[in-house]
């Protein structure tokens, strides 16, 4: 079966932006299915800033594994750094 798109989405912000989930079973989160690691993983690399990601990775929400892995996945077409604001 499919990982439905809305999904990936939510996981991936509740993840990443938010820290109400995990990737795995840890902190009291009971982490998310196993199928949706890698479409939650590429969607974070394709939508969020690396300061999103390194937030992310301070707080605890993701571990240095997971953080590597998405970094891992970012092109040169995804956003990397927030654009400066004049």
């Amino acid at each position: 079966m499919a990982n439905l798109p809305f999904l990936v989405s939510t996981y991936s912000r509740n993840i990443n932006i938010f820290g109400k989930e995990r990737f795995t079973a840890r902190d009291g989160f009971k982490g998310i299915p196993e199928s949706y690691h890698s479409d939650v993983a590429g969607y974070a690399a394709r939508n969020y800033y690396i300061d999103d990601l390194d937030r992310a990775l301070a707080e605890g929400w993701i571990n240095q594994q997971e953080y590597d892995n998405i970094v891992s996945m970012k092109t040169a077409e995804d956003p990397a750094f927030r654009p400066v604001v004049k």
